[in-house]
């Protein structure tokens, strides 16, 4: 079967220093064409074939490529495999590989203390699908003579948690099911806009199990309930509530640490959703308390099996502290983040997903702006707009596009806004609806380049801020103030 090119050209991509080490070790001694094809790959910035032959003209991977690309993938997927820290899971299974060893050799006790191991860990983190294979291993146990004494309590424990597994599996089913039809709910509305969607939103809640906790018979079920509960307040406007319901899963959580090593990527979701939730609502002192929350768990051990740990700490940390002094409107406080950031962007590379460096480019660009320091603010400003791909949070993009108007209109690159006044709207109309508050700035800055007599300029801007003051009281215009306050900048003038 033939490997893409651009999978294995990504999954390199991805590599960490000490995965491409380990890989190397693992390989041996000598020249290996496979792992010349990994050097030649890794240095290329984009994937490009022809490109890797020409570069490398005589290279002894070039005659065997296809093969030499397909081996690489696979030897790759195998060492990250192995690679690192096994899962709980893996322990389990590992158990479960000796324990069969040890049966087939007939050393019937080694193999049950090998199958206590397992149950052991299977049992405290409530892997029930595991615990119903070590049943079905210890049924096979029980049928050599020496458990013989111990056949009949053996039996009725063994059907018991069988029993109890499968009460479990349908448990934790119920309640996926339930969190899946309100996620899907979100993710097509976002949040509740008209009465006909709020009540369609009721009907996925009519269910106990959405209301009463107790019910939950195991953790992972217990998960479930908090996500579907939270998203669903989130949904309908509620945000309080939503905090609150997310508060009482991080102390679930807190309260069953062991746990923390399983689920830690939906600990530290959670703790971001409260934290937005309690900058949305004001609880600025509990949104202080979490990000140091945050940061705290660089030092815990549960997290440190986490991919890219340090790198999601501060896109989450410094997102909340930008978005913090924005609804604070203090925007000189957030100058002294800036260098932080730009220098944790360089640090993490790609370890940042392209629609959180998108994100932060235009947030750091608008509050350089707010603080007055145009030139700077234009060059993050147009780390979006050189970007070649638009193809994730195109709002951001299109809010760019508005914000570059401004920025060389206090430049005074008078003749570049004239074509930039001529171009934008061009660029925008095809993309999505322009907004009543876009239309009125177009026409504001076109009339003001092309106005001279100081009293007429100074009616026109008399009228633009009265219009900015009854456009931002439209719901329909929100979403512009959202991400650029005019408001604020006709105060300017």
């Amino acid at each position: 079967m033939k490997t893409s090119s651009s999978f294995l050209f990504d999954l390199v991509k991805t590599l960490t220093k000490s995965e491409k080490r380990y890989l190397k070790v693992q390989s041996g001694s000598g020249e290996k064409d496979y792992l010349q094809l990994l050097d030649a790959l890794l240095a290329q910035k984009t994937f490009n074939e022809e490109k890797l032959i020409t570069d490398n003209k005589g290279a002894n991977f070039l005659k065997h490529l296809a093969v030499n690309k397909r081996y690489l993938y696979e030897l790759l997927l195998k060492s990250l495999t192995n690679f690192g820290k096994k899962k709980l899971e893996d322990q389990i299974s590992e158990k479960i590989t000796a324990t069969n060893v040890l049966i087939e050799k007939g050393l019937y006790l080694a193999a049950f203390r090998e199958l206590k191991k397992g149950k052991k860990i299977a049992e405290a983190y409530e892997f029930y699908p595991q615990q119903i294979i070590l049943c079905s291993i210890e049924k096979q146990l029980l049928t050599q003579r020496q458990f013989k004494m111990q056949e009949e309590q053996a039996l009725q424990q063994i059907f018991e948690t069988e029993v109890n597994c499968l009460k479990q599996l349908q448990n934790t089913n119920e309640y996926w099911y339930l969190f899946q039809k309100v996620a899907q709910f979100q993710i097509r509305y976002q949040k509740i806009q008209n009465p006909e969607q709020q009540k369609q939103a009721e009907t996925l809640t009519q269910s106990p199990k959405f209301h009463n906790l107790s019910l939950a018979t195991n953790f992972k079920s217990k998960f479930y309930f908090y996500q579907a509960n939270a998203t669903y307040q989130f949904m309908m406007g509620n945000v309080e509530k939503a905090y609150e319901i997310n508060s009482q899963f991080l102390d679930m959580m807190e309260a069953a640490p062991h746990f923390l090593r399983l689920y830690g990527e939906r600990y530290l979701a959670t703790l971001n959703n409260m934290l937005i939730d309690s900058l949305i609502i004001g609880k600025y002192d509990i949104l202080e308390a979490g990000i140091h929350r945050l940061e705290m768990t660089l030092e815990r051990p549960e997290f440190k099996s986490i991919k890219n740990i340090e790198a999601r700490v501060f896109r989450q940390r410094y997102l909340l502290l930008i978005n913090w002094s924005l609804s604070q409107q203090d925007f000189e406080k957030a100058l002294e983040w800036i260098p932080k950031i730009e220098e944790g962007l360089a640090q993490f590379g790609n370890k940042i997903a392209k629609h959180n460096r998108i994100t932060f480019y235009y947030l750091v660009a608008y509050l350089l702006f707010q603080n007055g320091k145009f030139d700077q603010a234009l060059k993050w400003n147009n780390l979006l707009l050189n970007d070649p791909k638009e193809n994730v949070v195109k709002e951001i993009f299109y809010f760019a596009r508005i914000l570059n108007l401004l920025l060389h209109f206090e430049l005074n690159n008078y003749t570049l806004l004239e074509s930039l006044l001529q171009s934008t709207p061009k660029y925008l109309k095809p993309r999505r609806a322009i907004y009543a508050t876009e239309k009125a700035l177009f026409r504001f800055l076109k009339k003001l380049l092309n106005c001279v007599d100081k009293k007429e300029k100074n009616k026109l801007i008399k009228d633009f801020k009265q219009e900015i003051l009854v456009l931002f009281e439209l719901p329909a215009e929100k979403r512009v103030f959202s991400y650029l306050d005019l408001r604020l900048w006709v105060k300017n003038f």
